[in-house]
Parts: structure tokens; sequence; C-alpha cells
């Protein structure tokens, strides 16, 4: 409002006759506005109206009839635009060479009739006032009454063109994805020469029923098509995924060792499948695994010990030791890859061991010498307890086999079972199959030869019951068991080494072997086969005995040649005397038979054996005694 101030300086209101006429001018503006707004909207529904009426017997801009040009066309417009455009039609097929192939309007069926009331007909299920938005959306009115085709004929020539009878197609290739220099990359798809038949049909048909002169196999994409190309959603993100994977870094720790799967190594297990996902080659990933099985595996191999004998054995293999999981370690390096971070792990095993570094078993184990029939129990480097033990009996089939084994289980109170018995035992431990450590109280005593006596096991390790309940105190599944055979720790009774030992001193006095040794030798050979085995397994000189016996046969075989040599040729001379006598016998025949009958006579047994002629001499002297 407008102030105004009287000559004494006091304010006072002045007329608001400049608001007042602000407020009708802009009254006037807005009634000028709605005139003008009214006057565009009245012209616009005129024009709407207008165009909606004469839609009504007009098709819509932009619209076709069959695929030709039907915009603002009257019905008879229509009919003239049609049959010009059928007219000697016929349909040119180009394929991807550019070379062209006609089909005629007989070859594809086609049938065309063009009336007045079909094009009527189309324009009555017009509704003019749609014509704003067919504007934006153009109809396409196709009408078989109007063209139509006779598919058995279409489908019949369209199967005898060049493209389709065409032996010599290249491929359709889907782009591909492989891993080049360090990352996955994309090979482009290829396109081929491959014909859809059912999808070159349709188009054919299409064409033809919309009079379309010319039928591009290429643009029309009537060759088989590539599902996925270099630009497909699928491919990009198949490209991001297995790149992603490629990057996971997968490190080993082996004990105190590393080992890293390299990324070239990681590169030839991945792939895509059909559908463009992530694949994975489990074949290569297990060969990978058999590489690293090789290396770090130490299953059913054998193992040096350090004895409590002071001497370093080899104990073959078994059932102990780290061995790989292959399967498990596929699958777990699919899920770490998959996982997109970095991992460091251990292998997945299928069995373990006490440790990576060094002996596998550790400093924790069962020992057993089956040559001395004694078990020691090792824990953390310390013997906390030992036994003599009795294991399976050799002389009936039940040796207990030497290697490295773990406790399968460990059960209170089992009860063994074989084919002739049911045996209960307080401690139950089983190592390699059915053959285990166990109390044994039907023993009467542990050690020394005794498995080899008839008091050896089926094939378990027998021990004393507090023996055996301090080691299942301390053992559980896995637990070491380490069985060796080690020359010259054998341990017999007493009495049995004395007379082992007498065997020894025996043997020794044989010396050198003489014609005269006989008595000696015979000696030492009883002494030794009235030993127990266990004796007999500590006569360390047995093969002097043996070499002895050789040596005196040698002697007495050389002494018989000679004698026989002997005879031999003291026999030779009556030979020649019987000779002599000569043929037919007469009265002076005498003294040739006398001198070979006395020459016989005074021969040993062996040299008579040997005369050949004999039979000669007594037909002399039979003759001579008949003259």
């Amino acid at each position: 409002m407008l102030k105004l101030f009287s000559k004494k300086g006091e304010e006072t209101d002045a007329p608001s006759t400049v608001e007042t006429s602000t407020e009708e001018k802009k009254n006037v503006d807005k009634k000028k506005i709605a005139i003008i707004g009214g006057s565009v909207l009245g012209a616009l529904l005129i024009v709407f109206v207008g165009f909606g009426i004469f839609f009504q017997s007009h098709f819509f801009f932009r619209s076709t009839v069959n695929g030709v040009k039907a915009s603002a066309a009257s019905e008879t417009t229509m009919k003239t635009r049609l049959q010009d455009a059928a007219k000697g039609y016929d349909l040119t097929v180009v394929d991807s060479e550019g070379d062209k192939e006609t089909l005629s309007s007989d070859e594809l069926g086609l049938k065309i009739d063009i009336s007045d009331k079909k094009i009527k007909t189309l324009l009555k299920k017009q509704n003019g006032f749609l014509w704003v938005y067919r504007l934006f959306v153009p109809a396409e009115y196709m009408d078989d009454a109007l063209v139509s085709c006779d598919t058995d004929t279409l489908e019949k020539n369209v199967a005898k063109l060049s493209c389709v009878t065409n032996q010599d197609v290249k491929a359709t290739e889907n782009a591909k994805v492989s891993y080049k220099d360090g990352s996955f990359v994309v090979t482009k798809e290829v396109y081929g020469t491959e014909i859809e038949v059912e999808k070159l049909n349709k188009k054919v048909e299409q064409a033809a029923l919309s009079l379309q002169k010319t039928l591009d196999l290429t643009k029309d994409k009537c060759y088989k098509q590539p599902k996925y190309t270099e630009d497909s959603k699928e491919v990009k993100k198949l490209i991001k995924t297995l790149n992603g994977y490629l990057d996971t870094k997968i490190t080993y720790q082996i004990g105190s060792a590393t080992e890293s799967v390299p990324k070239d190594t990681i590169g030839t297990w991945l792939s895509g499948d059909d559908d463009m996902q992530p694949a994975f080659d489990t074949e290569k990933m297990k060969e990978f695994v058999s590489t690293m099985s090789k290396k770090y595996d130490t299953y059913g191999q054998p193992k040096q010990l350090a004895t409590q004998y002071g001497v370093t054995v080899t104990v073959p293999g078994g059932n102990y030791g780290w061995r790989i999981d292959k399967d498990g370690e596929v699958a777990q390096l699919t899920e770490d890859l998959k996982g997109g971070k970095d991992v460091s792990r251990d292998f997945v095993y299928q069995y373990t061991a006490a440790s990576h570094d060094g002996n596998d078993y550790g400093n924790s184990y069962v020992e057993i010498n089956r040559t001395a029939q004694h078990v020691y129990l090792v824990v953390n480097g310390s013997v906390v307890m030992d036994t003599p033990c009795v294991t399976g009996n050799p002389n009936n089939g039940h040796v207990t086999p030497c290697g490295a084994f773990r406790i399968t289980y460990c059960e209170r109170n089992a009860i063994l079972k074989g084919a002739n018995y049911r045996t209960p035992v307080s401690y139950w431990m089983p190592f390699n199959g059915d053959i285990g450590l166990h109390d044994a109280t039907w023993q009467k005593s542990f050690g020394g030869q005794r498995y080899r006596e008839g008091y050896g096991s089926h094939g378990c390790v027998n021990l004393p019951l507090s023996a055996a309940g301090t080691i299942f105190s301390y053992v559980q599944a896995g637990f070491p068991v380490l069985m060796y055979d080690l020359a010259g720790t054998e341990t017999v009774d007493s009495l049995t080494q004395q007379q082992a030992d007498a065997c020894k001193n025996a043997i020794n006095a044989i010396g050198s072997v003489t014609v005269d040794s006989g008595a000696a030798i015979s000696a030492a050979r009883s002494s030794y086969d009235a030993l127990k085995d266990s004796g007999k397994a500590c006569v360390d000189n047995y093969q002097v005995l043996v070499d002895a016996e050789n040596a005196y046969a040698n002697i007495w075989a050389g002494i018989a040649q000679q004698a026989d040599a002997d005879a031999q040729n003291q026999a030779n001379t009556v030979i020649a005397l019987i000779d002599q006598i000569g043929t037919p016998v007469t009265a002076n025949s005498k003294a040739a038979i006398d001198a070979a009958q006395n020459a016989y006579n005074g021969l040993s047994d062996a040299a008579k054996a040997k005369v050949s002629n004999k039979a000669v001499l007594d037909a002399a002297v039979a003759a001579y005694n008949a003259l």
C-alpha cells in the first residue's frame, strides 16, 4: 500500500488506485488465455473428429494391407494398389553370396482374390478415432481372404532351392570364451550358411502374403543363428565371472612347505558350457591333484624308523600316511574359485598322518619288533611302556605282516570271532584289517619264540592284560603302529640257548673235514636236529655244518670213484686172459683156462662184477671137463 506523509511529517494512507488497476489487468489476461485455449482446443477437437470421420472410410496413416502401403487410402485406392502389387508377382530369394533364385506365384501356391467387399470388411474393423494412436503404432492388416498360400506347394518348392539342397555349408558357431595370456577372452561368433528350413518356410510365406518382392536370407535371418554372440549379456557375464575365478589365489600350506596353484593352471580348468554358464574341467583338475598326490602323499610308502635297538630300519608300507582325497580336493577347489576370495589351506585328505615335516608318523607311535617279539609304546619321543608279545604263528599261515599301520578304532570288552573261535578281550585295537593289538590272558608267557612253537596267534599281537590297558589309554583312531624285523634280536629261554650254544660248539669242533670227520659231523647234525625251532634260529654257524657234510660226502665220493677205477683195471687183466683161451676148447687149453680161472678167483667182488666175459670162462671150463 502506498504511504503518504503530511506537512507535519505524519504518515497517512494514500488511495489504492494503482493496486486496483493491476488486478483488473490480470483478470483481463486470464480471460484472453481462456478464450485462446478454448479456441485451440476447439480447433483440435474439430481436427480430431474430422480425421476420425475420415478414417472411417480410409486406412490409417502408415498402415499396410498384406504388406502394401495403405496410408490414407480409400477402398478404391487400396484395391488398385493391391492389384498393382499382385500383377505378375514372384519372390526373389537372395542368399549370403548375393545369388538369386525366384519362386513364382504358382510355386508359392499363391492365391489372390482382391474385391471391394473384402477391403471394405477390413475398413469396417477399423475404429477411425484411433488415428492418433496409429500414428505411433502403425496398423498392419493381413487378410487371408485377399492373399493366401497353399503351404504344401510352398514347402515342396522351397525344399528345391539350392540354398536348401546345398550340402557344402558353413557351420554356425556361437561366440566362445577361452583362456589366453592370463585372462579369458571372447572369440567372435560365426554366421554360417545352414538354412533353418522351418523358419525359411515361414519367412517365404510371410513375404508372399505381404506381396514382398525380395527375401534376403541373411537380413531375414533364415540361416541358423548363433545363440550367443560376443555382445550377448550372457557372454559378457561369463567372461567377468571366469576372470574373477582366475584372479583367486589358492595357496596350500603343507607343514612348513607351501604350494601355490599357478594362474595358467587354473585357466585350463575353466570354460563355459553350452548355456554360457561357468564350467569346470574336473579331469584336468584331477590331473593337477594327482600331481600333488605324487609329491605329497606318503600313504602306503615305506618309513624309516630309528628303533629302540639303536638301528634304523625300513618299515614296509601299510595303511599309514597322508593321502589326498582327489574327488574331495576337486570339489573344494571348485568351491574356492566360486567363492572368489584368496584361500590358504591344506589339502583335503582321505587319510591323515601326524606330521608333514620329517617322519609322517611324528614322535608318538607303537613300535613292534617282530623278531624280538617286543612292543614299545613311544609318546612324544619317550618310551612310556614296553612289553614282550606273541604274534601270529608263521608255521600255520598266520604270520603277522610287518608294515606301517594306523589304529582303526579302539573298543573295550570286544569279542574276537573266527572260523572256530569266539574270544572275549578287554582291549581291542585293530590296525590292519582283522589284525590288532589286544590282551591275551590265555598266554602263560610272552616273548621268546613262543609264536613259532604252537602258541602263536591267528595274526594279532597278543599282550599281557596290563600292557594292553596301558596302550589303550594312550592311543586312538589314527595312532601309528610300526612293525618290523631286525635280525640278531631273537630271544629264547636259557635252556634253549644253552642247547643252541652246545650245537654251535659241536659244529665248530668239526674243523677241517677229512676222511675221519664222520663222527664229528654226525654228532653236530644230531645236536642241531634235536633243537626247537627257536634254538635252531640261534645257531648262526649252521651253514658250517652243511658245508662240512657236503665236503665229507665229496671226500668219500672220490674214494669210491678211485676204488671203482682200480676194480676195473683188475677186471681188465682177467678179461684179457679169458680172451686168450680161444675156441674150440681142446686138451691143450688147460693151461690157459687155469690161468684165467685163478686170476678171476683172486679178484675182489667189485672187480669180479666188472669181468664182462665171465660166461666165456665158464663155458670153456665146462667144455674142457667134457673132454
